[in-house]
């Protein structure tokens, strides 16, 4: 199995390629669904880095930018939060159900 490249080794493109995809009939309604989406990963976002915040406080007492920077979630932690974004998605998509 290969090994996942370290925190900024990765270059993505600046410049996206080629039309958007389009999911329903109205450009509208895949618009407001991107913006759902990506307010639904900010958030998830926030809520892990306050989990860190949180942990290093009980840990240490005190807290500094780098070690919030540099903490990693392994074991417990990480299926906690696994389990968290999970049932967070599944409640707030709970409505949009693919129609097949």
């Amino acid at each position: 199995m290969s090994q996942l490249p370290a925190a900024g080794e990765v270059k993505l493109p600046r410049v996206t390629k080629g039309r958007r995809p389009t999911f329903f009939d109205d450009p509208a309604i895949d618009q407001m669904m991107t913006f759902m989406l990506e307010m639904i990963t900010e958030l998830a976002v926030v809520r892990d880095r306050l989990d860190t915040v949180e942990r290093l406080l009980d840990r240490d007492g005190s807290v500094t930018r780098d070690e919030i920077e540099g903490y990693v979630a392994e074991g417990e932690v990480a299926a906690e939060r696994l389990a968290w974004r999970e049932g967070y998605v599944k409640r707030v998509l709970r409505m949009h159900k693919p129609q097949m």
